[in-house]
């Protein structure tokens, strides 16, 4: 079933990390393109965590859970333990469950469908409550691709060829016309003259390939 794209703004989100991987790192780095504030929790991180943020954001520790895993985790007791899962869940708005353990990332995304956040879980798409889609960033432009946890392969073919046919000028020209449409909706009261406006800025810069210069924006607004 395919699932619907939904784009959020998550700069005001803590987005809790379980594991310091490599798959780890991959998530952190596109999380950190959207100003997520992110907490890592691993007995070990790569290097390249190490380098991305600061030492207050990683939590050397290993993960436990109860012993069996299979029961439902309100029935397992809450540890206020460092090293387990529910002690770092409060507060968390979006979690990411990336460790190489299975019964580890299954228990998680338990505790998470328990308390309503969001979860990844990387190596059990069924167990997710959202799917981290493959990024193409331009700018102010975000496209996001996924083929329902079937395929990484297809996406990533997908996310290079929409990388090379969207070239880097167009976020740049999308941020301009963003400025240019708040300043035509306080110059100009007439909805049409606004709409011809945008308009043709679009046009000129798309034709220009870049984004125009004031004198060619006052020209346009007349």
């Amino acid at each position: 079933m395919a699932r619907f794209p939904l784009f959020i703004d998550i700069s005001s989100l803590t987005c809790l990390v379980f594991g310091g991987g490599k798959v780890a790192l991959r998530k952190i780095e596109t999380l950190l393109r959207y100003d997520a504030r992110i907490q890592v929790v691993s007995a070990a991180v790569d290097p390249g965590i190490v380098r991305l943020l600061s030492p207050d954001q990683i939590h050397l520790l290993d993960i436990s859970v109860p012993g069996d895993t299979h029961l439902k985790p309100g029935n397992c007791g809450e540890s206020r333990r460092e090293g387990s899962p529910e002690y770092w869940l409060e507060g968390a708005d979006l979690v990411i469950a990336s460790t190489n353990d299975r019964e580890v990332n299954h228990y998680i995304a338990a505790l998470c469908r328990e308390r309503g956040i969001p979860v990844n879980v990387i190596d059990a798409p069924e167990e997710c409550s959202f799917l981290f889609p493959s990024i193409v960033k331009k700018g102010e432009i975000s496209i996001g691709i996924n083929t329902d946890g079937q395929s990484p392969i297809v996406s990533k073919k997908v996310r290079q060829e929409i990388e090379k046919a969207v070239p880097d000028y167009y976020g740049e020209i999308a941020a301009q016309l963003g400025d240019v449409k708040e300043y035509v909706k306080e110059t100009f009261p007439e909805e049409s003259r606004r709409r011809a406006i945008l308009k043709e800025a679009a046009e000129k810069a798309f034709s220009r390939r870049r984004p125009l210069t004031e004198e060619e924006l006052k020209g346009i607004y007349g």
